[in-house]
């Protein structure tokens, strides 16, 4: 089970796609991307006029890993943080005419270029495929931890929130038993006071 689910991740983990992109439109995709992932990719199009701009979008700042313009074939490639973050990937048609951009982006172990280490350590074919399917292992391992940890926080946000809501659930419950009461008492008050009691 384990070996075809890391067949299939393998594949899930490289990104390549072509669009349009109209006169002076801006375009943005985004990828959740692990923790001390190796994120390399390019982005291509048919003229040089546009602006590839790499960024982790946050409420305070905007942390901008690069950005560049004016190159039709534009290369970049970056190790992630510790932390897990959304990484933003804008392309802007900077031209007064349409482009075709072409879009390719790898992580993990996609990324890693393990025909430099086939020369150096004159491995065989199935070794160099076996060493990928390990760092692909070590690579799963990874993004089930951190789905582990964010799944423990969802966890506590939801106590929390059911937490509070019972609190105020409760509340409510005893405001209106007291509003109840209060109002028994002066309806009885008022009744006796016009002696219809």
């Amino acid at each position: 089970m384990l070996p075809l689910f890391a067949i299939l991740f393998y594949g899930a983990l490289g990104i390549q796609f072509t669009f349009p992109l109209k006169s002076k439109e801006l375009k943005c995709f985004g990828e959740i991307i692990g923790q001390n992932s190796l994120v390399v990719g390019s982005v291509q199009a048919n003229s040089s006029e546009y602006s590839l701009k790499i960024h982790v979008p946050q409420k305070q700042f905007d942390s901008i890993l690069q950005y560049a313009h004016s190159l039709e074939l534009q290369k970049f490639s970056f190790t992630t943080n510790n932390t897990q973050e959304n990484y933003q990937f804008c392309i802007h048609n900077l031209a007064n005419v349409g482009l075709n951009v072409s879009f390719n982006l790898a992580t993990g172990m996609d990324a890693q270029d393990f025909s430099l280490v086939a020369q150096k350590e004159d491995l065989k074919p199935i070794e160099i495929h076996l060493k990928k399917l390990n760092g692909l292992i070590n690579s799963v391992e990874q993004e089930q931890k951190e789905i582990e940890e964010r799944q423990a926080t969802r966890f506590s946000n939801v106590s929390n929130i059911s937490y509070k809501i019972i609190i105020f659930s409760v509340g409510t419950l005893i405001l209106m038993v007291l509003t109840n009461f209060v109002q028994a008492r002066k309806l009885k008050s008022f009744f006796k006071s016009k002696k219809f009691i």
